[in-house]
């Protein structure tokens, strides 16, 4: 008899199982293939934290996609990336902060390779004094060919420009996505396209808290698809004028609390915050983030995270 599969259904304030309790599920076991790789795997990869060593493994596969024994023999090279790397077992270098490469395993005439992102622990801070013009830092979620480094007055910074193809719409992600207990921070700016407005903002635990240029509002949301517990308030600003941001989030095991801060920058942060929501089907943890809707030049600059 065929194990049954319990179904999952995720309902507005609840997760709807539809099963039986008492049915036992015991899984298949995989035999390996003895057949050759055709293809190797590298794991773990994508995110390794600054100074703490990692054993990469290599994972073979057959012609048809089952997992072999072990691949041998191997080497292994990696580029763009600071430490040491011997036998599959990397280090990254304490003092070389946030970067991303790759590592590369070769067997005979099959390879893989894997991108890694070494984060260290917070607090950080960009003001994108050393990131190349025309860049913006490797080690970001989506950001490349979105965000772009730009020298204005004499200073680096960051802008976010009308998208040359697809959507002007943009999350970033910093970091890994189990952060939580964090506060970040930015200074923006808004410019304008003829008539066109954009929107820019902050994101921490999944949630957003967003400036709506056009509608000279202030908003928090989980989602931008379902604003099942947004909250907007009027916001008054102006184009070409620099602010700071602040957002934090706070949880419990039932709700979260997400704040939002925004004052002309160069002047006295405010004691209260500018709008504060609660939701109550909390996002525990997510990277912090910044956001922007670009139908015109978005500029950020000043990035902190603690």
């Amino acid at each position: 008899m065929r194990n049954f599969i319990p179904i999952y259904a995720v309902l507005i304030v609840c997760v709807l199982v539809i099963g039986c309790a008492s049915k036992e599920i015991t899984p298949e076991p995989v035999e390996r293939s003895t057949a050759p790789a055709v293809s190797l795997l590298i794991a773990p990869a994508e995110k390794l934290t600054s100074g703490e060593p990692v054993e990469f493994s290599v994972i073979g596969f057959d012609v048809d996609g089952k997992q072999t024994g072990a691949v041998a023999p191997i080497e292994w090279t990696s580029a763009g990336l600071m430490g040491t790397l011997q036998d599959g077992r990397f280090t990254p270098d304490k003092s070389a902060g946030a970067h991303a490469g790759t590592v590369t395993v070769q067997s005979g005439d099959i390879k893989a390779t894997a991108r890694v992102r070494v984060i260290p622990s917070l607090p950080w801070t960009e003001d994108f004094e050393t990131i190349e013009l025309e860049k913006s830092p490797v080690h970001w979620i989506g950001s490349t060919g979105k965000f772009f480094v730009r020298e204005i007055e004499g200073n680096k910074v960051l802008v976010k420009t009308p998208a040359r193809v697809g959507l002007d719409r943009s999350n970033v992600f910093l970091g890994p996505s189990t952060m939580k207990n964090y506060q970040i921070q930015v200074d923006l700016m808004g410019t304008r396209n003829k008539r066109r407005l954009p929107d820019m903002g902050l994101i921490a635990n999944r949630c957003t808290v967003e400036m709506q240029c056009s509608r000279q509002r202030l908003q928090i949301r989980s989602w931008a698809s379902d604003l099942r517990m947004a909250k907007t308030i009027d916001f008054s600003w102006e184009t070409d004028v620099w602010y700071t941001m602040k957002m934090m989030v706070e949880t419990t095991e039932n709700k979260a609390i997400i704040r939002g801060k925004v004052w002309r920058s160069g002047e006295p942060e405010p004691e209260t915050w500018t709008i504060t929501a609660e939701d109550p089907l909390p996002n525990h943890e997510g990277s912090p983030g910044i956001y922007g809707y670009s139908p015109a030049n978005i500029h950020y600059d000043n990035l902190k995270v603690w």
